[in-house]
């Protein structure tokens, strides 16, 4: 018989024999039951950690891939060997590399598309015998973060042209007054090409071993040598390499007039003016007894452009004797100044040679002469080119030059007995003095032929010659023989040479 106590104790074995069977022969749950709950440990989205023990990879900044320089550039004549350097940092085994030539792909890791570059371990590409059409921006670019370096890489053509060891081709380039640059035309040709220079598209001339070597120098620079510089390497070729450069220089003013003697009246106007060239540009005034002239009714300036130059003008009203004298036209920029004299009086102006015929030894010169006052007399010298004298003649012919106000005609005619080169000047008066001498006007008699006689220095002394052939009254030094008839003074002539054969 069993008792109570014992059936507790029964009980209480068959629970943990049950539990025990529970733990070793229980079926696996079913995880698609709707009653099922995840522990609470892990969210929908993430993943038990023990599944995977490999520790995710995170794209930190400090382990991201970078260029230390993101632009290069790279010079290289044509013929060399260029490497195209992709120095990233940080780059690890999951990045890979790419080669741009702008856009297009040239290097896919270690595989080059495009024929002439090599990959190579480093990541760089290698590309022999580069030529100017190689001249392009290359990228390097570091996948899958897009990191990229730009390499600009620039070859020379085959012809430079090097401003002090610089290279300038196809550029322009400022120079300053009173300096000294060399140009250097320098070729990448096989053989040994002529170069040749011009300037302003005229050949410039240069010794053979400049010539030989390309070389220009520009010593102590002004405005003149501003322009245009081609060079031309002459390898026998219809198409020889070339190339220009265009100077500009800077340089202070440059100062002109052609009236440094400018005649008035009083109660009129006088207008004096001053032509000038300047770079950078140029500001100008007017000084009398070192005094600058100021804006007033009496004083007004007007700028103008003659014949490609800045022209100021100062006018000048209701003259007075006062306002005679001499002024300067004071020109000045950033690198300096200049001027120029300009002399007013009521004495007639310099006079200009206008124009000259010639027949034989017969020679008729006119001069222009501006004089409010009329002329009362001309003076003409003239001499054979090496006499030491000027012989002078007295020109009575004076007239109004196309009944133009204040302009007047100067004509004269010599007949001359010596055939060579000869000078002639003219100076005028009117009732308050002389004017200066005109610039001396050289002309030339030619010889007839061979058969021609022309007596020699020996046989005519210049100072007695000079005068021969004036038609009207001479004045100066002349000698006696000088006033003879042509005639006579050829005949005194082979008589004076008979008897030194004698």
């Amino acid at each position: 018989m069993i008792r109570a106590k014992d059936t507790t104790w029964l009980l209480l074995i068959c629970l943990l024999i049950g539990q025990f069977y529970v733990r070793t022969h229980g079926t696996p749950i079913d995880e698609t039951k709707d009653d099922y709950q995840d522990d609470d440990y892990y969210s929908d989205n993430e993943e038990d950690p023990l599944e995977d023990e490999t520790p995710p990879v995170v794209d930190t900044p400090a382990a991201r891939p970078y260029f230390e320089e993101s632009d290069l550039r790279i010079e290289a004549k044509p013929g060399d060997d260029v490497v195209l350097n992709c120095d990233v940092r940080n780059f690890m085994i999951n990045n890979a590399v790419m080669w741009y030539k702008n856009t297009t792909m040239i290097v896919n890791g270690n595989t080059a598309v495009v024929p002439r570059f090599e990959a190579m371990k480093n990541n760089s590409i290698f590309l022999q015998n580069v030529t100017p059409a190689d001249s392009e921006n290359y990228y390097c670019v570091i996948l899958p973060q897009d990191v990229r370096q730009r390499t600009t890489l620039r070859v020379g053509a085959r012809l430079s042209i090097l401003c002090d060891d610089r290279d300038i081709t196809d550029r322009s380039q400022t120079f300053r007054q009173g300096d000294h640059h060399k140009l250097e035309c320098r070729t990448y040709l096989p053989g040994e090409p002529t170069i040749k220079w011009s300037f302003n598209g005229i050949r410039i001339e240069s010794s053979p071993s400049d010539e030989e070597k390309g070389v220009i120098v520009l010593d102590n620079i002004d405005d003149v040598n501003a322009g245009v510089y081609q060079c031309l390497a002459d390898d026998g070729s219809h198409d020889p390499p070339h190339g220009m450069v265009t100077i500009d220089v800077q340089y202070s003013p440059k100062v002109s007039t052609h009236r440094h003697h400018v005649n008035t009246e009083e109660g009129g106007f006088a207008e004096v003016y001053c032509n000038y060239r300047a770079n950078p540009i140029a500001r100008s005034f007017f000084v009398k007894e070192g005094k600058t002239i100021q804006l007033s009714e009496k004083y007004s300036l007007r700028d103008s452009v003659h014949n490609g130059h800045n022209r100021t003008t100062l006018i000048i009203r209701d003259v007075e004797e006062s306002d005679l004298g001499e002024y300067l036209c004071h020109v000045e920029n950033a690198i300096g100044y200049n001027e120029v004299k300009v002399h007013v009086s009521y004495k007639p102006e310099t006079p200009q040679f206008e124009d000259m015929k010639l027949e034989g030894t017969k020679v008729t010169m006119h001069w222009l002469v501006r004089s409010l006052q009329p002329l009362s007399e001309a003076m003409l010298d003239y001499k054979l080119s090496g006499s030491y004298t000027w012989s002078t003649v007295s020109v009575l012919e004076t007239h109004r030059h196309n009944q133009t106000g204040g302009i007047w005609k100067i004509t004269h005619q010599l007949d001359l007995p010596r055939r060579g080169m000869w000078h002639a000047r003219v100076k005028t008066k009117n009732p308050y003095g002389w004017s200066n001498f005109s610039p001396d006007h050289d002309f030339t008699i030619q010889a007839d032929g061979e058969g021609s006689y022309e007596p020699s220095d020996a046989d005519l002394p210049p100072d007695q010659i000079v005068q021969a052939g004036i038609g009207l009254g001479g004045r100066g030094t002349a000698s006696a023989l000088a006033q003879m008839p042509l005639g006579g003074v050829i005949l005194a002539a082979l008589l004076l040479r008979q008897i030194r054969q004698l």
